[in-house]
């Protein structure tokens, strides 16, 4: 059941890529205006999404939850740092953080959304915050080789820690929020599939696909983030005393989706392989058509 709802809800995003590429081949939409798509997306439309899966009731089960799936989503990302780490360490910066950052921003929450419904989002925010902040401390660290790269103005200013802190502040002292603040809120959220299909097509579009599938160098890379990683956390979590099958299997979408697409911006700034980078999101976006359904085969095979 789940993979059949994964599936469909793939083919749809899938769908909505092909707008987006559509959109950008027949010039509706420039470099410019896509850049500034997900500027939006990054800084209003999942910080958006973010806060509004704590402005729910605080219960205790609520509370227990939230350090449980915070738990998990730091156990989860430590265990893709450390596997790609050990397998690629400083002589391949790009492979070693495509393996360790997934794209739950733009393709984990809309998958929880769908499969488990907008009130999972609860679970996996931790998981999309924690993931960007590392992004900036030990990503910036396997880009660079150095640690005087890493600016703490970076993390300060960083949209989803600041909406984290808010939901936070929100969720724990029960504070009422306004039925229009949060209507406001909630269209915004209702944004993230679209406009982040939208700029991944965009992405998609810009590459060139048929090199993309022949470059054979980075099929490697291909299984550690969308196979190895995840069927490794998978057997760890399976082991964990947790009972809550939602709270681990929505973890589990945030960790096994394609590559995140702050890779290339990262490549860029640091003088990286910018072309690699493009391709390993590209390609794993692609591929993930395919991973994520037979990755939850797996999943419901031990939950279910």
């Amino acid at each position: 059941m789940i993979t059949s709802i994964l599936l469909k809800q793939i083919i749809t995003m899938f769908m909505l890529m092909g707008v987006g590429a559509a959109l950008y081949k027949l010039k509706f939409i420039t470099d410019q205006g896509a850049k500034e798509f997900g500027n939006v997306l990054l800084r209003i439309i999942i910080p958006s999404v973010i806060v509004k899966s704590y402005i729910v009731e605080f219960t205790p089960e609520k509370f227990r939850d939230m350090w449980m799936s915070t738990g998990l989503a730091l156990l989860g990302l430590l265990l893709a740092m450390g596997i790609s780490a050990y397998v690629y360490g400083k002589r391949k910066p790009i492979e070693n953080f495509a393996s360790s950052y997934s794209n739950a921003g733009f393709i984990g929450i809309p998958l929880t959304q769908a499969v488990f419904g907008s009130e999972a989002v609860f679970y996996v925010a931790a998981y999309v915050t924690l993931l960007n902040l590392f992004q900036w401390t030990y990503g910036v660290f396997v880009m660079t080789g150095e640690t005087e790269n890493i600016k703490p103005k970076n993390l300060i200013a960083n949209p989803m820690l600041l909406s984290m802190i808010i939901g936070l502040i929100i969720f724990l002292f029960s504070i009422p929020v306004p039925e229009t603040v949060v209507t406001t809120i909630g269209f915004l959220a209702s944004m993230n599939t679209p406009v982040a299909m939208l700029v991944l097509g965009i992405f998609l579009a810009k590459a060139d696909i048929k090199d993309i599938f022949f470059d054979y160098k980075i099929y490697p890379c291909m299984a550690m983030r969308l196979l190895v990683i995840p069927l490794i956390t998978l057997v760890v979590f399976y082991f964990l005393p947790i009972k809550n099958t939602t709270m681990v299997m929505s973890v589990l979408i945030a960790a096994c989706t394609s590559v995140g697409g702050n890779i290339a911006i990262f490549a860029q700034q640091y003088d990286r392989n910018y072309l690699l980078a493009i391709k390993t999101v590209c390609l794993s976006t692609i591929l993930s058509i395919v991973t994520i359904p037979l990755f939850f085969m797996v999943v419901q095979m031990l939950y279910m």
